[in-house]
């Protein structure tokens, strides 16, 4: 997978995320970095979750769900071992690999060039597209200001992510008004169709919570849902 770059605070940004995350499980591997030429060279995926999903029927989406989450939850502890918010955590932005013995697969996090470190100021990018930020991201973009990059912000996107998992739906298309002053306003987001799953329904619900110190964590979001952790840190 080759990538260019319009500007160069992109690139640079990008490279380095990428020499920080080296190694790092469940995130994408950046082969070669071409720095004249601002383009970077990373293994080559197969299909984004997006794509992957909207082929899906509700019964293999329900069975492939868990290899998805446990994939995702290791990507974000890497980030979060790192200190990296991605930011821009989305179904485009996760990837479906198959390693050259084409028996080993994962689902990795890609594309980290508006990445920030934890504390460090993001600030308007006009090319992020904005429906699965959280409302402190959609906000600082609307109103052009800066804000402390926080892990909180992948998490409200990593809510919206397992709603889409659920429901087969974007919760929001980045278009409707109507929607996204949902997610902006101080209110409860009024989920719907996410189906019988109590546990579901109230960890979605405790990551979309628009209070950022009452927002799910990741170690909360591991230790509700009993993800094994053992299969993701081995």
């Amino acid at each position: 997978m080759l990538k260019s770059y319009k500007t160069r605070e992109d690139f640079e940004r990008e490279s380095q995320m990428l020499r920080e995350l080296h190694g790092a499980k469940n995130i994408v591997q950046m082969i070669n970095v071409y720095p004249l030429q601002s383009i970077i060279v990373c293994e080559s995926a197969l299909y984004d979750l997006e794509i992957f999903l909207h082929r899906q029927n509700n019964i293999q989406r329900q069975e492939e769900k868990g290899n998805i989450i446990k994939d995702m939850v290791s990507g974000l502890l890497e980030l979060q071992k790192h200190n990296i918010v991605h930011v821009e955590l989305r179904p485009k932005n996760i990837m479906y690999f198959q390693e050259k013995d084409g028996h080993t697969e994962s689902w990795k996090l890609i594309y980290f060039d508006t990445a920030c470190f934890v504390g460090s100021y993001y600030s308007y990018n006009a090319k992020i597209k904005l429906n699965y930020s959280a409302p402190e991201v959609v906000i600082a973009n609307e109103k052009k200001i800066k804000i402390k990059a926080d892990f909180a912000m992948d998490m409200f996107s990593f809510g919206l992510i397992l709603y889409f998992l659920e429901t087969g739906y974007h919760y929001w298309d980045g278009e409707n008004e109507e929607k996204k002053e949902e997610i902006i306003s101080t209110k409860y987001l009024p989920l719907r169709n996410i189906g019988p799953d109590h546990t579901a329904c109230y960890v979605i619900k405790s990551l979309l919570d628009k209070s950022i110190p009452h927002r799910m964590t990741l170690e909360g979001f591991i230790v509700i849902t009993k993800v094994n952790i053992r299969l993701i840190i081995s």
